[in-house]
């Protein structure tokens, strides 16, 4: 037995002994010269070997509010008493509101009543007995040092009166006692006689005290705690994947605001002004400010403006009705990031350009298995002298294999700043196909308003859908786990 003890455990075996009693976690932590910690520990270990009795006693840990405090030398109601004696045995309740404000006046009022001290005729507080309330004050008193009661002790009735009126507050504290067993005893006796040794030191090795010490053997076969080392959310590394495959495709990253005016997110992208997606219902509105400014870009606006009403000079006919500054100056949560890229593009009008973002979107969705009303976007535009929309789907398929979708599939789409225009699938397993993307080239009205002369094609990714293809999950919620054991136990696919 001895073999299987710590040095711990003997130790606190040892001073167990020596105290001869049953005795406080905390005094036997200052007999053994051991923190507390370490003789909880210790103390677990003996009584799971039956060498030790353990019981917890539940003490009530008094400490007097704010509010107690004020009444440590007289109570609300001994003050009423006194204050009646000094006024001949009775006063009239507006007598009292000038010694006492309202709500204390309740309360003294309230608990005289109670016992029984003054009665109340029409009005008049008339002094029934002269009371005291020695033993609360006195609660009051001890607890401003810290008081500790028992639920069988007599006053502990008057600590539950005192906290039903917020004068003192309890809390549960729990104190470990412990004991030794006849097999403790039996063996703690021995114990001053042996050293028990369970790590070999250069001077146990030198000064020989292995010789005649008891070693602790090692169990070799015993499994090690499993360590859980710290590790990124997959989601997150998906995100990280994600970016530098886009930057070995020759991409760069930009970055900007969530926050963005109708002009950059919908009306430079030749959306008419009264498409059902500019809807209050599908669109998060800011209540202040409600209106942005569009200062500076003079000349831009006068083009979009144009194009919008008549098609202005690049050969199209536009949407034909009174384009608005006012609806283009809303200041709203962004719907898709390729509000940063057409930003961007105006201010960057010769090839080669090659540009991505990565960010959050916000939409008034509800939530369910492949919707939320915020999620992360992906955008990019590439310009390039003769590029084709043949090779706009030779890049996605390529980023798409790279990131690791097995099945992906186009379908000819319509977006109204894209033409032509392609939306893109893929297969989630126990759903079946969904889009992820949409794509094309911008068409000729947006390119006319930027200044822009050369073909650039353009897609938005919904990544979170592309992330439960390629991550294996059928429900967009789970790309938010805070399910710890859900995130140790995943297995990176790449």
């Amino acid at each position: 037995m001895i073999k299987a003890l710590s040095e711990l455990e003997v130790k606190v075996l040892k001073a167990l002994w020596k105290l001869g009693k049953k005795v406080s976690a905390d005094v036997l932590a200052h007999e053994a010269g051991l923190p507390v910690s370490s003789v909880m520990s210790a103390i677990e270990l003996l009584k799971s070997k039956g060498l030790v009795r353990v019981e917890d006693i539940v003490w009530k840990s008094v400490r007097v509010s704010d509010e107690g405090v004020k009444y440590i030398n007289e109570l609300p109601e001994e003050k009423l008493i006194r204050v009646l004696d000094e006024c001949g045995g009775s006063a009239h309740i507006k007598e009292l509101l000038k010694v006492f404000d309202r709500k204390e006046l309740n309360i003294a009022i309230n608990w005289a009543r109670r016992r029984g001290w003054i009665q109340i005729v029409g009005g008049v507080v008339r002094l029934v007995k002269k009371g005291v309330a020695y033993a609360e004050r006195d609660i009051l008193r001890r607890a401003l040092a810290g008081l500790r009661v028992s639920v069988s002790e007599p006053n502990y009735e008057i600590v539950r009166g005192l906290a039903r009126r917020g004068l003192v507050l309890v809390s549960d504290v729990i104190e470990r006692y412990v004991e030794l067993t006849d097999e403790g005893l039996k063996l703690a006796s021995t114990l001053p006689k042996v050293t028990v040794i369970s790590r070999l030191s250069s001077d146990v090795l030198k000064r020989g005290i292995w010789r005649s010490a008891i070693i602790r053997p090692y169990n070799v076969s015993a499994e090690p705690p499993l360590a859980y080392p710290g590790r990124k959310h997959y989601y997150v590394e998906f995100l990280e994947m994600f970016r530098e495959i886009m930057r070995d495709l020759g991409f760069e990253e930009i970055d900007g605001d969530y926050v963005e005016l109708e002009f950059w997110n919908f009306d430079a992208l030749f959306q008419a002004q009264d498409h059902p997606a500019r809807d209050i219902h599908d669109t998060l509105q800011v209540l202040n400010p409600q209106l942005g400014s569009l200062k500076g870009i003079e000349d831009l606006v006068s083009r979009v403006k144009e194009v919008h009403e008549n098609g202005g000079s690049c050969g199209s006919r536009g949407w034909g009705y009174r384009w608005s500054l006012d609806i283009a100056r809303r200041v709203i949560l962004r719907t898709h990031t390729t509000a940063l890229t057409i930003k961007y593009l105006a201010y960057h009008k010769e090839p080669p350009i090659r540009v991505f973002t990565i960010g959050r979107v916000f939409r008034a969705e509800s939530i369910d298995y492949k919707h939320l009303p915020e999620f992360y976007q992906l955008d990019g535009i590439i310009m390039e002298k003769g590029f084709t929309f043949r090779k706009l789907l030779g890049l996605l398929k390529e980023v798409a294999y790279r990131i690791g979708v097995k099945e992906l599939k186009f379908k000819p789409g319509y977006f109204p700043f894209t033409e032509p225009s392609v939306e893109g699938y893929v297969k989630l397993e126990g759903i079946g196909w969904v889009e992820v993307f949409g794509a094309g080239l911008f068409r000729p009205e947006i390119l006319h308003a930027l200044g822009v002369k050369y073909p650039v094609g353009a897609w938005g990714l919904g990544l979170e859908r592309f992330a439960m293809a390629v991550l294996g999950f059928n429900d967009i919620r789970d790309l938010f786990s805070y399910d710890v054991s859900k995130l140790r136990n995943y297995v990176i696919r790449w």
